[in-house]
Protein backbone atom coordinates (compact mmCIF):
# COMPACT_ATOMS: atom_id res chain seq x y z
CA UNK A 1 0.00 0.00 0.00
CA UNK A 2 1.37 3.45 -0.89
CA UNK A 3 1.74 5.97 1.90
CA UNK A 4 -0.88 8.63 2.60
CA UNK A 5 0.90 11.51 0.86
CA UNK A 6 1.57 9.51 -2.31
CA UNK A 7 -2.00 8.22 -2.36
CA UNK A 8 -3.33 11.77 -2.01
CA UNK A 9 -1.16 12.91 -4.90
CA UNK A 10 -2.32 9.95 -7.02
CA UNK A 11 -5.98 10.78 -6.27
CA UNK A 12 -5.47 14.40 -7.34
CA UNK A 13 -3.83 13.29 -10.60
CA UNK A 14 -6.56 10.71 -11.25
CA UNK A 15 -9.21 13.39 -10.68
CA UNK A 16 -7.61 15.30 -13.55
CA UNK A 17 -8.03 12.24 -15.78
CA UNK A 18 -4.63 10.54 -15.56
CA UNK A 19 -5.33 6.83 -15.95
CA UNK A 20 -1.87 5.77 -14.76
CA UNK A 21 -2.51 7.47 -11.44
CA UNK A 22 -5.83 5.67 -11.03
CA UNK A 23 -4.12 2.38 -11.91
CA UNK A 24 -1.67 2.95 -9.05
CA UNK A 25 -4.62 3.51 -6.71
CA UNK A 26 -6.18 0.24 -7.84
CA UNK A 27 -2.91 -1.60 -7.31
CA UNK A 28 -2.44 -0.22 -3.79
CA UNK A 29 -6.00 -0.83 -2.58
CA UNK A 30 -7.16 -3.97 -4.36
CA UNK A 31 -6.30 -6.36 -1.51
CA UNK A 32 -8.29 -4.22 0.91
CA UNK A 33 -11.18 -3.94 -1.53
CA UNK A 34 -11.27 -7.71 -2.07
CA UNK A 35 -11.20 -8.39 1.69
CA UNK A 36 -14.16 -6.04 2.19
CA UNK A 37 -16.18 -7.66 -0.62
CA UNK A 38 -15.31 -11.13 0.63
CA UNK A 39 -16.88 -10.27 3.99
CA UNK A 40 -20.18 -9.69 2.17
CA UNK A 41 -20.17 -12.72 -0.19
CA UNK A 42 -17.80 -15.32 1.28
CA UNK A 43 -17.33 -16.43 -2.34
CA UNK A 44 -14.25 -15.52 -4.38
CA UNK A 45 -15.89 -15.08 -7.78
CA UNK A 46 -18.68 -12.81 -6.50
CA UNK A 47 -16.24 -10.79 -4.44
CA UNK A 48 -13.96 -10.20 -7.43
CA UNK A 49 -16.89 -9.16 -9.63
CA UNK A 50 -18.06 -6.70 -7.01
CA UNK A 51 -14.57 -5.21 -6.69
CA UNK A 52 -14.34 -4.67 -10.45
CA UNK A 53 -17.71 -2.91 -10.50
CA UNK A 54 -16.72 -0.84 -7.47
CA UNK A 55 -13.56 0.45 -9.19
CA UNK A 56 -15.58 1.42 -12.26
CA UNK A 57 -18.02 3.29 -10.04
CA UNK A 58 -15.16 4.92 -8.12
CA UNK A 59 -13.51 6.15 -11.31
CA UNK A 60 -16.77 7.65 -12.58
CA UNK A 61 -17.42 9.41 -9.28
CA UNK A 62 -13.86 10.37 -8.41
CA UNK A 63 -14.46 14.07 -9.01
CA UNK A 64 -17.13 13.99 -6.26
CA UNK A 65 -14.46 13.19 -3.66
CA UNK A 66 -13.71 16.55 -2.05
CA UNK A 67 -11.03 15.26 0.35
CA UNK A 68 -8.40 13.18 -1.50
CA UNK A 69 -7.01 11.93 1.83
CA UNK A 70 -10.33 10.18 2.46
CA UNK A 71 -9.99 8.00 -0.65
CA UNK A 72 -9.52 4.67 1.15
CA UNK A 73 -12.61 5.02 3.34
CA UNK A 74 -14.64 6.42 0.42
CA UNK A 75 -13.63 3.46 -1.76
CA UNK A 76 -14.48 1.01 1.01
CA UNK A 77 -18.03 2.33 1.21
CA UNK A 78 -18.40 2.00 -2.55
CA UNK A 79 -17.18 -1.62 -2.39
CA UNK A 80 -19.69 -2.40 0.37
CA UNK A 81 -22.56 -0.66 -1.41
CA UNK A 82 -21.73 -2.41 -4.68
CA UNK A 83 -21.47 -5.79 -2.97
CA UNK A 84 -24.73 -5.42 -1.09
CA UNK A 85 -26.56 -4.28 -4.19
CA UNK A 86 -25.29 -7.25 -6.17
CA UNK A 87 -26.76 -9.48 -3.48
CA UNK A 88 -30.05 -7.64 -3.79
CA UNK A 89 -30.10 -7.08 -7.55
CA UNK A 90 -33.40 -8.92 -7.85
CA UNK A 91 -34.98 -6.04 -5.95
CA UNK A 92 -33.17 -3.45 -8.10
CA UNK A 93 -32.50 -1.32 -5.04
CA UNK A 94 -29.39 0.81 -4.67
CA UNK A 95 -28.00 1.02 -1.14
CA UNK A 96 -26.99 4.58 -0.13
CA UNK A 97 -23.38 4.92 0.96
CA UNK A 98 -24.53 6.22 4.35
CA UNK A 99 -26.84 3.27 5.11
CA UNK A 100 -24.68 0.18 5.47
CA UNK A 101 -25.67 -1.82 8.58
CA UNK A 102 -25.70 -0.63 12.22
CA UNK A 103 -22.69 0.79 14.02
CA UNK A 104 -20.63 3.88 14.79
CA UNK A 105 -19.19 6.20 12.10
CA UNK A 106 -15.48 5.88 12.68
CA UNK A 107 -13.75 5.58 9.32
CA UNK A 108 -14.80 9.02 8.23
CA UNK A 109 -17.53 11.50 9.03
CA UNK A 110 -19.82 10.24 6.23
CA UNK A 111 -19.90 6.59 7.25
CA UNK A 112 -23.01 6.17 9.37
CA UNK A 113 -23.71 2.43 9.47
CA UNK A 114 -21.61 -0.72 9.43
CA UNK A 115 -21.83 -4.38 8.42
CA UNK A 116 -21.24 -7.16 10.97
CA UNK A 117 -17.79 -7.80 9.49
CA UNK A 118 -16.85 -4.17 9.90
CA UNK A 119 -18.00 -4.16 13.51
CA UNK A 120 -15.73 -7.11 14.24
CA UNK A 121 -12.86 -5.32 12.50
CA UNK A 122 -13.63 -2.23 14.56
CA UNK A 123 -13.50 -4.28 17.77
CA UNK A 124 -9.97 -5.40 16.90
CA UNK A 125 -8.91 -1.89 15.95
CA UNK A 126 -10.21 -0.36 19.18
CA UNK A 127 -7.66 -2.38 21.11
CA UNK A 128 -4.78 -0.35 19.59
CA UNK A 129 -6.07 2.93 21.03
CA UNK A 130 -4.56 4.45 24.14
CA UNK A 131 -6.73 4.78 27.25
CA UNK A 132 -7.37 8.49 26.56
CA UNK A 133 -8.11 7.88 22.86
CA UNK A 134 -10.51 5.07 23.75
CA UNK A 135 -12.30 7.26 26.30
CA UNK A 136 -12.78 10.10 23.78
CA UNK A 137 -13.92 7.66 21.09
CA UNK A 138 -16.53 6.11 23.39
CA UNK A 139 -17.83 9.44 24.68
CA UNK A 140 -18.19 10.71 21.10
CA UNK A 141 -19.69 7.62 19.46
CA UNK A 142 -21.35 5.69 22.29
CA UNK A 143 -22.38 8.45 24.70
CA UNK A 144 -23.16 10.96 21.95
CA UNK A 145 -21.05 13.85 23.24
CA UNK A 146 -20.56 16.64 20.70
CA UNK A 147 -17.04 17.76 19.86
CA UNK A 148 -17.69 21.11 21.59
CA UNK A 149 -18.62 19.36 24.84
CA UNK A 150 -15.57 17.11 24.66
CA UNK A 151 -13.39 20.15 24.03
CA UNK A 152 -14.78 21.92 27.09
CA UNK A 153 -14.26 18.83 29.27
CA UNK A 154 -10.68 18.43 28.04
CA UNK A 155 -9.83 22.13 28.33
CA UNK A 156 -9.03 22.61 24.62
CA UNK A 157 -10.72 24.53 21.84
CA UNK A 158 -13.26 22.85 19.56
CA UNK A 159 -10.97 22.91 16.51
CA UNK A 160 -8.26 21.05 18.43
CA UNK A 161 -10.78 18.46 19.60
CA UNK A 162 -12.06 17.88 16.07
CA UNK A 163 -8.48 17.31 14.93
CA UNK A 164 -7.94 14.89 17.80
CA UNK A 165 -11.08 12.94 16.86
CA UNK A 166 -9.95 12.83 13.25
CA UNK A 167 -6.59 11.41 14.34
CA UNK A 168 -8.43 8.71 16.27
CA UNK A 169 -10.55 7.91 13.20
CA UNK A 170 -7.41 7.78 11.06
CA UNK A 171 -5.72 5.45 13.53
CA UNK A 172 -8.72 3.11 13.52
CA UNK A 173 -8.95 3.25 9.74
CA UNK A 174 -5.25 2.42 9.34
CA UNK A 175 -5.55 -0.53 11.68
CA UNK A 176 -8.62 -1.86 9.84
CA UNK A 177 -6.92 -1.36 6.48
CA UNK A 178 -3.84 -3.24 7.68
CA UNK A 179 -6.11 -6.03 8.89
CA UNK A 180 -7.87 -6.17 5.53
CA UNK A 181 -4.67 -6.02 3.51
CA UNK A 182 -3.26 -8.91 5.50
CA UNK A 183 -6.29 -10.75 4.17
CA UNK A 184 -7.68 -11.27 7.68
CA UNK A 185 -11.17 -9.94 7.18
CA UNK A 186 -13.06 -11.62 10.02
CA UNK A 187 -11.67 -15.08 9.30
CA UNK A 188 -8.91 -15.12 11.92
CA UNK A 189 -7.48 -12.76 14.49
CA UNK A 190 -3.96 -11.57 15.33
CA UNK A 191 -2.24 -13.54 18.09
CA UNK A 192 -4.99 -16.18 17.84
CA UNK A 193 -7.18 -14.17 20.20
CA UNK A 194 -10.75 -15.46 19.94
CA UNK A 195 -13.32 -13.11 18.44
CA UNK A 196 -15.44 -13.43 21.58
CA UNK A 197 -12.57 -12.06 23.69
CA UNK A 198 -12.00 -9.16 21.32
CA UNK A 199 -15.71 -8.31 21.42
CA UNK A 200 -15.73 -8.25 25.24
CA UNK A 201 -12.63 -6.06 25.39
CA UNK A 202 -14.12 -3.68 22.83
CA UNK A 203 -17.36 -3.11 24.75
CA UNK A 204 -17.48 0.47 26.03
CA UNK A 205 -16.19 1.41 29.48
CA UNK A 206 -19.39 2.72 30.99
CA UNK A 207 -17.48 4.04 34.01
CA UNK A 208 -16.13 6.82 31.75
CA UNK A 209 -19.61 7.99 30.71
CA UNK A 210 -21.21 10.30 33.29
CA UNK A 211 -24.71 10.13 31.72
CA UNK A 212 -24.75 6.34 31.78
CA UNK A 213 -26.26 4.82 34.96
CA UNK A 214 -22.99 2.99 35.65
CA UNK A 215 -20.92 6.17 35.31
CA UNK A 216 -23.39 8.13 37.41
CA UNK A 217 -23.46 5.49 40.17
CA UNK A 218 -19.66 5.40 40.19
CA UNK A 219 -19.48 9.19 40.56
CA UNK A 220 -21.72 9.00 43.63
CA UNK A 221 -19.64 6.24 45.21
CA UNK A 222 -16.36 8.00 44.45
CA UNK A 223 -17.69 11.01 46.32
CA UNK A 224 -17.69 8.89 49.47
CA UNK A 225 -14.06 7.89 48.87
CA UNK A 226 -12.72 11.15 47.46
CA UNK A 227 -9.40 10.81 49.33
CA UNK A 228 -8.61 7.47 47.68
CA UNK A 229 -5.96 7.38 44.93
CA UNK A 230 -7.19 6.08 41.55
CA UNK A 231 -5.21 3.24 39.96
CA UNK A 232 -5.29 1.93 36.37
CA UNK A 233 -5.17 -1.86 36.14
CA UNK A 234 -4.33 -4.28 33.29
CA UNK A 235 -7.19 -6.10 31.58
CA UNK A 236 -5.52 -9.51 31.95
CA UNK A 237 -3.85 -11.38 34.79
CA UNK A 238 -1.39 -14.25 34.80
CA UNK A 239 -2.66 -16.81 37.29
CA UNK A 240 0.70 -18.56 37.50
CA UNK A 241 2.46 -15.25 38.29
CA UNK A 242 -0.24 -14.44 40.84
CA UNK A 243 0.37 -17.77 42.55
CA UNK A 244 4.11 -17.04 42.72
CA UNK A 245 3.59 -13.49 44.00
CA UNK A 246 0.80 -13.96 46.51
CA UNK A 247 0.70 -17.67 47.26
CA UNK A 248 -2.59 -19.09 48.46
CA UNK A 249 -5.64 -19.47 46.24
CA UNK A 250 -6.37 -16.21 44.41
CA UNK A 251 -9.05 -17.74 42.15
CA UNK A 252 -12.35 -17.90 44.00
CA UNK A 253 -14.67 -18.59 41.04
CA UNK A 254 -15.02 -21.74 38.97
CA UNK A 255 -12.33 -22.08 36.34
CA UNK A 256 -15.07 -22.67 33.76
CA UNK A 257 -16.12 -19.04 34.25
CA UNK A 258 -12.71 -17.65 33.29
CA UNK A 259 -11.89 -16.25 29.84
CA UNK A 260 -8.46 -17.72 28.92
CA UNK A 261 -6.34 -15.78 26.44
CA UNK A 262 -3.25 -17.99 26.32
CA UNK A 263 -1.38 -20.14 28.82
CA UNK A 264 -2.36 -19.15 32.34
CA UNK A 265 -3.33 -15.65 31.25
CA UNK A 266 -7.02 -14.80 31.64
CA UNK A 267 -9.14 -11.71 31.34
CA UNK A 268 -9.50 -10.28 34.83
CA UNK A 269 -12.53 -11.79 36.57
CA UNK A 270 -12.52 -9.13 39.28
CA UNK A 271 -10.43 -6.09 40.20
CA UNK A 272 -9.17 -7.54 43.48
CA UNK A 273 -6.40 -9.72 42.07
CA UNK A 274 -4.97 -7.20 39.56
CA UNK A 275 -4.99 -4.51 42.27
CA UNK A 276 -3.11 -6.74 44.72
CA UNK A 277 -0.56 -7.54 42.01
CA UNK A 278 0.03 -3.81 41.48
CA UNK A 279 0.47 -2.90 45.17
CA UNK A 280 3.55 -3.24 47.35
CA UNK A 281 3.90 -2.11 50.94
CA UNK A 282 6.40 0.74 50.88
CA UNK A 283 6.33 1.82 54.50
CA UNK A 284 3.39 4.20 54.21
CA UNK A 285 -0.36 3.89 54.29
CA UNK A 286 -2.29 3.94 51.03
CA UNK A 287 -5.96 4.27 50.09
CA UNK A 288 -6.59 3.00 46.57
CA UNK A 289 -9.52 2.71 44.19
CA UNK A 290 -9.95 1.23 40.72
CA UNK A 291 -12.95 0.95 38.41
CA UNK A 292 -13.48 -0.84 35.13
CA UNK A 293 -14.75 -3.89 33.29
CA UNK A 294 -14.34 -7.46 34.47
CA UNK A 295 -15.11 -10.61 32.52
CA UNK A 296 -16.76 -13.92 33.31
CA UNK A 297 -18.21 -16.72 31.21
CA UNK A 298 -21.91 -16.32 31.94
CA UNK A 299 -25.12 -16.86 30.05
CA UNK A 300 -26.25 -13.27 29.58
CA UNK A 301 -29.67 -12.60 31.06
CA UNK A 302 -31.66 -9.94 32.91
CA UNK A 303 -29.31 -10.38 35.89
CA UNK A 304 -25.95 -11.44 34.41
CA UNK A 305 -23.46 -10.11 31.85
CA UNK A 306 -20.19 -11.48 30.52
CA UNK A 307 -18.55 -8.05 30.73
CA UNK A 308 -19.63 -5.85 33.62
CA UNK A 309 -18.13 -3.12 35.81
CA UNK A 310 -16.79 -3.04 39.33
CA UNK A 311 -15.46 -0.49 41.80
CA UNK A 312 -12.63 -1.86 43.94
CA UNK A 313 -11.32 -0.23 47.15
CA UNK A 314 -8.23 -1.06 49.17
CA UNK A 315 -6.77 0.44 52.32
CA UNK A 316 -3.41 -0.69 53.71
CA UNK A 317 -1.72 0.89 56.72
CA UNK A 318 -0.12 0.26 60.08
CA UNK A 319 -2.39 -1.35 62.64
CA UNK A 320 -4.17 1.35 64.59
CA UNK A 321 -4.23 3.74 61.64
CA UNK A 322 -7.24 1.93 60.17
CA UNK A 323 -9.63 -0.73 61.37
CA UNK A 324 -12.33 -2.86 59.81
CA UNK A 325 -15.22 -1.10 61.57
CA UNK A 326 -14.35 2.45 60.54
CA UNK A 327 -13.89 1.09 57.00
CA UNK A 328 -17.34 -0.50 57.24
CA UNK A 329 -18.76 2.85 58.33
CA UNK A 330 -17.44 4.52 55.17
CA UNK A 331 -18.97 1.74 53.10
CA UNK A 332 -22.38 2.18 54.72
CA UNK A 333 -22.14 5.93 54.14
CA UNK A 334 -21.40 5.30 50.46
CA UNK A 335 -24.37 2.93 50.14
CA UNK A 336 -26.64 5.50 51.78
CA UNK A 337 -25.46 8.16 49.32
CA UNK A 338 -26.21 5.80 46.46
CA UNK A 339 -29.52 4.42 47.74
CA UNK A 340 -30.82 6.82 50.43
CA UNK A 341 -32.86 5.21 53.21
CA UNK A 342 -32.71 1.77 51.62
CA UNK A 343 -33.02 -1.26 53.84
CA UNK A 344 -29.78 -3.23 53.92
CA UNK A 345 -28.53 -6.36 55.63
CA UNK A 346 -24.96 -7.32 56.38
CA UNK A 347 -24.03 -11.00 56.50
CA UNK A 348 -20.71 -12.66 57.38
CA UNK A 349 -19.38 -14.50 54.37
CA UNK A 350 -16.36 -16.54 53.29
CA UNK A 351 -13.87 -15.07 50.85
CA UNK A 352 -10.69 -17.07 50.10
CA UNK A 353 -8.37 -14.06 50.32
CA UNK A 354 -9.84 -12.69 53.57
CA UNK A 355 -9.49 -13.60 57.22
CA UNK A 356 -13.03 -12.31 57.69
CA UNK A 357 -15.50 -10.79 55.28
CA UNK A 358 -19.07 -9.54 54.92
CA UNK A 359 -21.58 -9.11 52.09
CA UNK A 360 -24.13 -6.30 51.91
CA UNK A 361 -27.55 -6.88 50.38
CA UNK A 362 -30.23 -4.31 49.53
CA UNK A 363 -33.95 -5.05 49.77
CA UNK A 364 -35.88 -4.61 46.55
CA UNK A 365 -39.63 -4.81 46.03
CA UNK A 366 -40.70 -6.25 42.69
CA UNK A 367 -44.45 -6.17 42.24
CA UNK A 368 -45.07 -6.70 45.93
CA UNK A 369 -42.50 -9.51 46.08
CA UNK A 370 -39.51 -8.85 48.35
CA UNK A 371 -36.04 -9.82 47.11
CA UNK A 372 -32.57 -9.16 48.43
CA UNK A 373 -29.88 -8.16 45.94
CA UNK A 374 -26.19 -8.48 46.82
CA UNK A 375 -24.60 -5.10 46.14
CA UNK A 376 -21.06 -5.46 47.41
CA UNK A 377 -18.70 -7.22 49.81
CA UNK A 378 -15.75 -6.21 51.95
CA UNK A 379 -13.25 -7.81 54.26
CA UNK A 380 -9.88 -7.92 56.00
CA UNK A 381 -7.19 -9.57 53.90
CA UNK A 382 -5.57 -12.75 55.19
CA UNK A 383 -2.00 -12.81 56.49
CA UNK A 384 -0.70 -14.62 53.40
CA UNK A 385 -2.00 -11.79 51.19
CA UNK A 386 -0.22 -9.21 53.35
CA UNK A 387 3.03 -11.15 53.11
CA UNK A 388 2.56 -11.46 49.35
CA UNK A 389 2.49 -7.67 48.96
CA UNK A 390 5.49 -7.19 51.22
CA UNK A 391 3.69 -6.22 54.45
CA UNK A 392 4.06 -7.67 57.95
CA UNK A 393 0.80 -9.13 59.33
CA UNK A 394 2.02 -8.36 62.83
CA UNK A 395 2.35 -4.66 62.02
CA UNK A 396 0.09 -3.84 59.06
CA UNK A 397 -3.55 -4.42 58.11
CA UNK A 398 -5.16 -4.41 54.66
CA UNK A 399 -8.86 -4.04 53.90
CA UNK A 400 -10.69 -4.39 50.61
CA UNK A 401 -14.17 -3.86 49.16
CA UNK A 402 -15.85 -4.39 45.81
CA UNK A 403 -19.08 -2.96 44.37
CA UNK A 404 -20.94 -4.38 41.37
CA UNK A 405 -21.67 -1.19 39.43
CA UNK A 406 -24.39 -2.58 37.15
CA UNK A 407 -26.26 -3.72 40.25
CA UNK A 408 -25.76 -0.28 41.77
CA UNK A 409 -27.21 1.26 38.61
CA UNK A 410 -30.16 -1.15 38.46
CA UNK A 411 -31.13 -0.41 42.05
CA UNK A 412 -30.53 3.35 41.92
CA UNK A 413 -32.40 3.97 38.68
CA UNK A 414 -35.06 1.26 38.77
CA UNK A 415 -33.85 -0.61 35.66
CA UNK A 416 -35.51 -4.01 35.31
CA UNK A 417 -32.91 -5.72 33.09
CA UNK A 418 -29.15 -5.38 33.46
CA UNK A 419 -28.74 -5.69 29.67
CA UNK A 420 -30.51 -2.31 29.29
CA UNK A 421 -27.93 -0.44 31.36
CA UNK A 422 -25.39 0.10 28.56
CA UNK A 423 -27.91 1.99 26.39
CA UNK A 424 -29.58 3.91 29.22
CA UNK A 425 -29.01 7.55 30.16
CA UNK A 426 -29.75 9.52 33.30
CA UNK A 427 -30.87 13.14 33.47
Amino acid sequence: MIDSDRMTAAVELAQRGELAAFASLVESTQEMAYAVAWQVFRREADARDAVQDAYVMAFRRLTELTNPRAFAGWLRRIVIATSLNQRRRARATWVPLASLGDGPPVLDADEQRWTDGQRRALSRALLVLSRDERRLCELYYHAGWAADRLAEAEGVDAAAMRKRLQRIRDKLRREIEMDEQRGLGDRRLPDAMPASIVELLARPRLVDMPENPVGAALATLRGAFASFEEVDLPEAVDLEAAQRTLGGDAVYIERAKLHPIGGERVLRYDLTLPLLLEVRWEGRGRRLTAAGKVYRCEVESATHLQAFHQLELMAIDDQGAIDVWSFAGRILDAVDRLLPRSEVRVTPTDYPMCARAWSLDVRRDEGGHETWVELMAWGQYADWVLRGIGADPQRQIALGAGFGLERCAVLRYGIDDVRKVAAAKVA
